[in-house]
């Protein structure tokens, strides 16, 4: 696809990329969405497998099954982890906000011009690899029997890293684009509360590990900046702690 037109300045975008919970129902143009996920494939992918998935729910019907499957994720945020005591530094008039915005989307999850699963597939040429002999041989060559046994416990583990690795790049890259083209987004992580609930409800396969849910739609807030610390403030010198 060619690549979108825009003005707006990389650090800008950046800068005032809100996660925008509140989305108007008017819909979003097939080639539109198209364009985030063109951008989104833009990233980097683990072993440049390339093994991204996108999903772009529209039908209204699905939207409201999806709603309401979320609601309960979101009762459940509520009661647990938005009811938590403030972390060091943090402005729970600011969490409330962000609750309440996140309360409308979910009350208006069906109005939502269209909801975007990111996952990846399953990297077969990968799976052969490590769990072929000569792979563990090689891991004893190079690591030692120690490093053997230190791979195995951490193999579910380490998929998961690299499957993220391929994920999340592509999600930064869709919601930089739908800033840059006047949409708003936001990450969520919905299905981490009721796994393979969305997964049976959108028939994704078994090999299809879902990573992210992104509402899409234009705004009804305005772009602004985001608040974030000082970079000195999570920076570690050479050392954790220098």
């Amino acid at each position: 696809m060619a690549q979108p037109d825009s003005s707006d300045r990389l650090f800008d975008i950046m800068w005032s990329c809100r996660a925008m919970r509140r989305l108007k129902p008017d819909p979003v143009p097939e080639e539109t969405l198209k364009q985030l996920v063109d951008a989104a494939i833009h990233g980097p992918s683990g072993s440049n497998a390339q093994n991204w998935s996108f999903i772009i729910v529209r039908d209204p019907a699905l939207k409201k099954k999806i709603g309401d499957h979320w609601k309960k994720t979101w009762d459940f945020y509520h009661a647990t982890i938005a009811a938590a005591p403030a972390r060091p530094g943090e402005d729970l008039k600011a969490r409330e906000r962000m609750a309440a915005a996140g309360t409308y989307m979910v009350d208006h999850m069906h109005e939502c011009p269209a909801i975007i699963f990111v996952g990846v597939r399953k990297d077969d040429v990968m799976a052969r690899v490590t769990s072929s002999p000569s792979f563990a041989g090689n891991v004893i060559k190079f690591f030692g029997f120690a490093g053997l046994l230190k791979i195995i416990a951490n193999m579910s583990s380490t998929q998961t890293q690299a499957e993220a690795s391929t994920a999340y790049p592509a999600v930064q890259n869709l919601l930089l684009a739908a800033r840059s083209l006047g949409l708003g987004a936001v990450l969520t992580t919905p299905h981490l509360f009721i796994p393979g609930v969305f997964e049976k409800l959108l028939g994704i396969p078994k090999e299809f590990t879902l990573y992210a849910v992104i509402p899409v739609g234009y705004p009804k807030g305005n772009f602004g900046p985001v608040n974030r610390p000082d970079p000195g403030e999570v920076i570690h010198w050479d050392r954790y702690g220098g």
